[in-house]
């Protein structure tokens, strides 16, 4: 079964999810959020209801293991551990012949991307909430054995691994990054030592960002498993603060010139330091790090969003040439930017 609005009622009424009472007696909303797989939301008008995702392959026969069966691995996983219960989606039913998995629609929430940034800046009550929770988050997830994950390296610290050409599946653009950086014989060096140390200890989200991140009051959630893996936690703290520094340089003035927007940038970074810095120290409350490493990783993170939002660009703009220079910088001097913008002596 193929799912579509028009009959994940139904699949959910076979697996015992939804009666046939309800679907006579309450309206139901159905809405479709299909991004990498396919998503639909089922809710009652109080907002309770389910969440829906089921595996769409790019093309051909579905995979043996696809992402959606991988989230349900670990959602699994996660579910027994009672510290992670209030930081995590419930698994409510996977349907492995149909790699559909189904979890509580977390209709009392605010998505961290609506609330982050505020009409005067960044929010660095949000930036405390999410260093704090996070921290947590990973001291619930070193408790979870994680031998028979692959432990892979992000794949853009292994830019090594990439050739630059345009095709099929990568840009004009998105080629001249990867010839860029290439060149670029200290951001490699960089890289090929992140890869290195690679940890493949500890289970980590793997797709830390804004928009998989839910706040309830007090409480952080965090959703989209899809990639969770044995890796570094420092990834998944870099996946947050980039967040925040993309919406920096997205804040600049778009056509400008690359001078123009490196002044503009550097005007409006203060508020931006300041909540970097917030984010930093209340993970640090809960659990040690290298801050050092933290800046390198986020580098790396930083060349990833910019080879993202290269995918459909003939060439590099002066936002793209800021933001590969803010990247290249974090890689190959992270204790200089460890020093000043999270203030560690």
């Amino acid at each position: 079964m193929i799912l579509t609005r028009h009959n994940t009622a139904v699949f959910l009424v076979n697996h015992g999810l939804l009666d046939t009472r309800s679907l006579i007696e309450h309206t139901l909303a159905i809405r479709s959020h299909s991004q990498r797989n396919r998503g639909f939301s089922v809710t009652w008008p109080n907002g309770q209801g389910y969440y829906v995702k089921q595996h769409r392959p790019d093309a051909g026969p579905w995979e043996r293991r696809s992402s959606v069966a991988h989230e349900a691995q670990v959602l699994g996983r996660l579910s027994e551990r009672d510290e992670l219960h209030d930081c995590v989606p419930t698994l409510r039913y996977y349907d492995a012949h149909r790699q559909a998995l189904v979890v509580d629609w977390l209709s009392d929430t605010q998505a961290v991307h609506e609330v982050a940034i505020r009409a005067e800046g960044p929010d660095l009550l949000v930036a405390s909430q999410l260093g704090q929770a996070l921290a947590r988050l990973h001291q619930g997830l070193a408790a979870i054995p994680c031998d028979e994950l692959a432990g892979q390296v992000p794949w853009v610290i292994r830019l090594d691994r990439l050739y630059p050409f345009a095709g099929e599946d990568q840009s004009w653009g998105q080629a001249r990054l990867v010839a860029l950086v290439h060149a670029q014989e200290e951001c490699m060096t960089a890289l090929d030592a992140l890869a290195s140390t690679w940890p493949r200890t500890q289970l980590i989200h793997g797709d830390m960002k804004w928009q998989n991140c839910l706040l309830r009051g007090e409480q952080c959630i965090f959703i989209d498993w899809e990639l969770a893996d044995c890796g570094d936690p420092l990834w998944d703290l870099a996946g947050l603060m980039q967040s925040w520094l993309k919406r920096w340089i997205d804040d600049q003035h778009q056509g400008a010139s690359a001078d123009y927007a490196v002044a503009q940038a550097a005007r409006g970074f203060i508020a931006y330091q300041q909540v970097l810095a917030q984010v930093w120290h209340h993970y640090r409350v809960v659990r040690q790090a290298s801050a050092e490493r933290l800046m390198a990783l986020c580098g790396a993170r930083l060349l990833q969003t910019l080879y993202e939002d290269l995918a459909d660009e003939p060439e590099l703009g002066a936002a793209h040439i800021l933001l590969l220079q803010l990247a290249r910088n974090l890689l190959v001097a992270p204790q200089h930017a460890a020093q000043q913008w999270l203030e560690v002596a």
